[in-house]
């Protein structure tokens, strides 16, 4: 059946216009339509929901990328004044990060986004597809059930046609029937139009039947559809555990981190002390070991008596402000410089 009979009976549906027979009735397919639009519904739900995955993914494996920078990054350096100016007290920097498996730390961005896509991505694009796959089958029905009705439409006004005509002969000639007549008499053409009346019907019959069949297969394919989407929860807590477990093995890569070295720091760190007349000396050093490290002894009154080998005092108290700077941290502004 051409387009334009298809374009004509969708119009004819959308204003109401009924066929020439009194109980003709468009056929129906909303059974599917109202699952189909619900579907819709909720395939944009499922689309975003995809898409976070996918940008937390990329967050993550971006956010190793920058734990790694940082933590490959040299640590800022404790500077003496001497009498060349000020110089640093270690030779070399060492990196914040060191000891860091710095390989198992992006190993673990390359794990998630492969098992993201294995064990919840796919399965969601293949519910996708499947949607998009009824929704084609779908289409093909709908322009069936157009081919259809244009064709009962047809047949149905062939019929109230071949009846009008028939009363008219037996309303003429009421002792002739209007079934009876020679060749070449009125009533022949009734013949050749009853049989072509009866060719019609067959080919609206074989449509129905046709039309079905497709409709039937659209509506068990939303059946299967409905029933995957229950188990969709499922992939959604599967990405949670695959998301905590990239978490857990990007952890591994700081096992073996070394621990903090404590500061070597000049005995008055305050101030700088001027050369002495020779030129050579510099001021003694004393060793300051990080928060973290600080020992019991080592956090003991200036009077407890120390073990050989270990400083005599802890690392220098900061300026009040400092803590209250820490204190009274707001969030960071990206967009800033870091001295604003």
């Amino acid at each position: 059946m051409g387009l334009w009979k298809r374009v004509s009976e969708r119009t004819r549906q959308t204003f109401g216009i009924k066929g020439d027979s009194a109980d003709w009735k468009p056929t129906s397919n909303a059974r599917n339509e109202a699952m189909l639009e619900e579907a819709r519904k909720f395939s944009k739900q499922l689309k975003l929901m995809h898409r976070e995955f996918k940008e937390l993914e990329a967050k993550f494996s971006g956010g190793l990328q920058v734990i790694r920078t940082v933590l490959s990054s040299p640590l800022p350096r404790v500077y003496e004044m001497t009498d060349k100016g000020p110089v640093p007290m270690q030779r070399e920097a060492m990196i914040v990060g060191a000891g860091v498996a710095f390989d198992g730390l992006l190993a673990a961005g390359t794990d998630l986004k492969t098992k993201l896509q294995q064990e919840v991505l796919h399965p969601l694009d293949q519910w996708q597809a499947a949607y998009r796959m009824i929704k084609h089958r779908n289409s093909k029905c709908e322009v069936l059930r157009l081919e259809l009705d244009s064709q009962r439409r047809e047949a149905a006004s062939m019929a109230v046609t071949l009846d009008r005509q028939k009363t008219k002969v037996t309303a003429h000639d009421p002792a002739k029937p209007a079934s009876q007549g020679g060749a070449g008499s009125p009533n022949s053409k009734f013949e050749d139009a009853e049989f072509k009346l009866q060719k019609e019907e067959d080919k609206a019959a074989r449509l129905t039947e046709r039309y079905k069949s497709v409709e039937e297969e659209v509506f068990t394919a939303l059946i299967t559809l409905i029933n995957d989407t229950q188990v969709l929860k499922q992939y959604a807590a599967t990405a949670l555990i695959v998301y905590q477990q990239a978490f857990g093995q990007a952890h591994t890569a700081f096992a073996n981190a070394t621990p903090p070295v404590p500061l070597v720091l000049p005995t008055a760190a305050s101030a700088p002390v001027p050369p002495t007349a020779q030129g050579s000396e510099t001021t003694p050093m004393k060793t300051y070991p990080s928060a973290d490290q600080a020992t019991p002894d080592s956090k003991a009154s200036p009077g407890t008596p120390q073990p050989p080998g270990l400083p005599t005092s802890t690392a220098p108290a900061p300026p009040a402000w400092y803590n209250e700077a820490r204190q009274q941290a707001t969030s960071m502004k990206y967009d800033s410089d870091d001295d604003s």
